[in-house]
């Protein structure tokens, strides 16, 4: 395999229950369709395990074995001579991933034809293909349960690809990620283990399935680097001679030819902050903001379709602040999510998705206006000059077209910006000079111009026409 290459392997077969809860796949004492049976004649020493293990590969299909041989009370005290029915070869299913969600650009490429639109419902088979272009994104869904899927981000290139098909019993299912990144998440809704391998190129990963059955992984490959994330479950990652193991949470980069570097601990999910979960929108590029990760240094922001993002509407990587305005985005439900990315160029785990309604079609491309006015005894003294009288005061006032003010802010003599409440401000003390500044930030964190104006206070002044409302943006 070629450097940059990364195989994902994903090796997923039922851990059954006991017999009586298969009893919907097969009445007692009857082989399932596709089993090939055979008589076994018990050896001393011989258990239902070890005769499964002989035949299929694996010890944990031992319950189909005692199904079929329901007389047998203990599977552990087998009696030598005994005459057992087994399965000695069991058909695997037809390899196939289903297309479940697309987003903007994607393209399958149905082996030998080539590259085509993928639409939902798209079945793909071995050696099949899918690409995202930028700002898109797929999700398909491996195997006949919906229990394992693969969500492939923007700017990917994956292959179906078969692992292996020596083992019978066993579900086998890869992917090669040529370029790109994609999430698998296996939660499954029954019993299920999971063993997922990894290769990227002399690289071999080997997570396993923690105490709850899940199995979740980060996997990508950019120029010839790749980077492995476990989220949940634990395993080992070889390349070039050297061996780590990774437990849930952490993660490992390979380079061309090199050893895995240590396990690192991958940083935890950001807090979302703003906006509010179930908040509505009225313009169409809102303000996300969230509180900022220790470690992190730089941050992915993603807003959904849905809440696994299988269906990317937008998606920004290397923000380095702790909030990003989105583009315009269609009305409708969403979501959003942000992950904090290290150092090291490892993600860390995603926050949990945070729900967002927008309403409306506009978009708020400009900052807000501030407008000062003057109340009471008061005139226009010079250029940018407001003298006040006993009674005078200035009065502010601010507006948005699109996302509304959020607040109105003003300053003396450069000091610190306050919170305007609504009531008639004066210089805070004494008559000399004192430079007065206003100014209005709407609710996507966009700030008006200052706008500054020299104010000075008498006891009695002349009549003067008002000063005129003035506006600064």
């Amino acid at each position: 395999m070629r450097r940059g290459r990364l195989l994902l392997a994903v090796l997923a077969f039922a851990c059954l229950p006991a017999p009586a809860a298969r009893a919907q796949d097969a009445p007692p004492g009857e082989p399932r369709a596709g089993d090939t049976l055979g008589a076994y004649v018990v050896r001393p020493g011989d258990t239902l395990q070890a005769i499964t293990e002989r035949y299929l590969g694996t010890p944990i299909l031992w319950p189909e074995n005692w199904r079929l041989n329901p007389w047998i009370r203990d599977p552990d005290l087998l009696l030598p001579g005994q005459r057992l029915r087994v399965i000695v070869e069991r058909a695997l299913p037809p390899r196939s991933a289903q297309v479940r969600k697309v987003a903007r650009q994607v393209d399958q490429k149905p082996q030998p034809y080539p590259w085509q639109e993928a639409r939902v419902g798209d079945l793909l088979e071995e050696r099949d293909g899918v690409r995202t272009g930028r700002d898109s994104s797929a999700e398909l869904l491996l195997g006949d349960e919906d229990a394992t899927r693969l969500t492939i981000a923007e700017q990917s290139i994956v292959f179906l690809t078969r692992l292996s098909s020596g083992v019978t019993g066993l579900r086998r299912e890869a992917v090669e990620i040529v370029d790109g990144q994609a999430d698998l998440a296996a939660a499954p809704a029954r019993p299920t283990r999971v063993e997922i391998e990894i290769l990227v190129g002399a690289a071999r990963a080997e997570p396993r399935p923690g105490k709850d059955g899940r199995a979740e992984a980060r996997a990508r490959a950019r120029e010839g680097v790749a980077e492995l994330m476990l989220y949940a479950g634990e395993g080992e990652v070889e390349a070039a001679g050297g061996r780590v193991r990774l437990s849930q949470g952490t993660g490992t980069r390979v380079e061309p030819g090199a050893r895995p570097t240590p396990p690192e601990r991958l940083l935890p999910a950001p807090v979302l902050v703003s906006p509010e979960a179930g908040a509505e929108r009225d313009w169409n590029n809102p303000r996300l903001v969230w509180s900022p990760v220790s470690g992190a240094a730089s941050y992915t922001v993603e807003a959904c379709r849905d809440p696994l993002c299988g269906e990317v509407l937008a998606r920004a990587t290397g923000v380095d602040v702790d909030r990003w305005t989105a583009p315009p985005l269609p009305p409708g439900d969403l979501h959003w999510r942000v992950t904090a990315i290290a150092a090291s160029g490892l993600d860390g785990y995603p926050s949990k998705p945070r729900s967002l309604r927008i309403r409306g079609e506009d978009v708020d491309l400009e900052p807000p206006t501030v407008v000062v006015t003057l109340v009471g005894e008061a005139w226009v003294s010079g250029r940018d000059e407001v003298t006040l009288g006993e009674s005078g005061g200035l009065l502010l006032a601010a507006r948005d077209d699109a996302s509304g003010v959020a607040e109105i802010q003003h300053r003396w003599d450069e000091g610190p910006w306050s919170r305007w409440g609504g009531e008639p401000l004066r210089p805070p003390g004494g008559s000399g000079p004192a430079r007065f500044e206003a100014a209005a930030v709407d609710r996507l964190g966009r700030r008006s111009e200052p706008l500054a104006v020299v104010v000075q206070r008498v006891a009695v002044g002349p009549e003067a026409p008002r000063w005129p409302a003035r506006e600064g943006s």
